[in-house]
């Protein structure tokens, strides 16, 4: 969720994993949008699904960093907010090759500190997570960029032991905290 130009933008994952845009002019009351469209660098629509969708605004310029079946992070941009085409067809963050994030990727906030970019995401260690037979354990991570396509990530990660993930880092203002919504809500301050 977002506030640009005194409107509210949240956009979310509905059913069947399809991203979708709400506005509201109060952040209480919501106006549904309609659901993203996404195309590949050709014009080509991409079938459903995509999903956690996470945007940035930088100049003007809206981008979407949105998961395909949480196969990889794509980075795309749009003019109406609604309809977005990729920068590249390729993931801009793939799964692997660490056991942290090899079986699943999707992002959750963008930031930007000393120009560089810092992408928090979450990551499985299992390909097959959605089976509730298989052990998956989900982890709280981060990557850096500086141009938003290419991204490093960092040697530490993951940043939370354990079965923690979907980070959201939160400037209280004194200082940061870091927030992990899944399995239940978790709040890690600086050491």
């Amino acid at each position: 969720m977002l506030k640009y130009d005194e409107i509210w933008y949240m956009y979310a994952e509905g059913k069947n994993d399809i991203a979708h845009l709400l506005t509201s002019s109060d952040g209480i009351h919501w106006e549904k949008q309609g659901n993203l469209v996404i195309l590949e660098t050709n014009g080509d629509t991409i079938p459903a699904p995509y999903g956690t969708p996470t945007v940035w605004i930088e100049d003007g310029k809206w981008y979407l960093f949105y998961e395909r079946n949480d196969l990889g992070i794509w980075l795309a941009i749009s003019g109406d907010k609604l309809t977005w085409i990729n920068i590249q067809d390729e993931p801009v963050l793939k799964m692997g090759p660490e056991k942290y994030d090899e079986g699943a990727v999707a992002a959750n906030q963008v930031i930007k500190f000393k120009d560089r970019y810092y992408l928090f995401y979450h990551g499985s260690t299992n390909p097959n997570w959605a089976d509730p037979d298989e052990n998956a354990e989900w982890s709280s991570l981060v990557a850096m960029s500086v141009d938003l396509i290419n991204w490093k990530k960092y040697p530490g990660n993951p940043l939370v032991e354990g079965d923690t993930s979907s980070p959201i880092l939160v400037y209280d203002g004194e200082q940061y905290r870091l927030y992990t919504m899944h399995d239940k809500v978790g709040i890690y301050l600086p050491r």
